[in-house]
């Protein structure tokens, strides 16, 4: 549903953002973890921490040119006092997403922003050999909704081909005031 989709796309930019305008994101962990070596061949993932910013870099180098891949996607929230809850459940087809298929403005909101901290946009079929290089990215803080509670979150990204799963990537980090 429309909604569904919302949620999903606030929680990624909260996931590869660092500030709110009343609050901080830090991102703690920031892992990809490969599946499958003998399709993706070299990979690297890193969270730096700059001020109230987090940024993520890292690269991807894929042996074969690559279609046709599916992300499921998990993310938790876990307010202070309150048990953790599933904000969303969501799978997806990310050569849409990359080709910016999407209808959502808030999708192509993050389609723009994620674009602009990779080397080259990419376009499936993936290229073999090519280092998909993304370099401290974070989201524009212009880009949130201003009425996300503080919490810790917890994000799971699985990324599947021919419904083989290749790789995961896990993000875990904190909403907070500023103070």
């Amino acid at each position: 549903t429309r909604m569904d989709l919302l949620r999903h796309c606030c929680a990624f930019l909260i996931i590869i953002s660092s500030v709110l305008s009343d609050y901080v994101i830090r991102i703690n962990r920031f892992e990809f973890r490969i599946e499958d070596h003998e399709l993706i061949i070299s990979q690297s993932s890193i969270v730096e921490q700059d001020s109230n910013r987090s940024y993520l870099s890292g690269h991807l180098i894929f042996s074969r040119s690559l279609s046709d891949i599916q992300l499921f996607t998990t993310m938790d929230i876990q307010r202070p006092k309150v048990s953790r809850m599933r904000l969303f459940e969501k799978k997806m087809d990310l050569c849409a997403f990359l080709s910016n298929n999407y209808r959502s403005k808030f999708v192509r909101q993050l389609y723009i922003n994620y674009m602009a901290f990779i080397n080259e946009r990419p376009k499936c079929p993936l290229k073999p050999n090519f280092n998909y290089t993304l370099h401290r990215a974070y989201v524009d803080d212009g880009n949130l909704p201003g009425f996300l509670p503080e919490c810790h979150f917890f994000m799971k990204l699985e990324f599947s081909h021919k419904s083989k799963r290749i790789a995961n990537m896990v993000f875990t980090g904190e909403l907070s005031s500023p103070n």
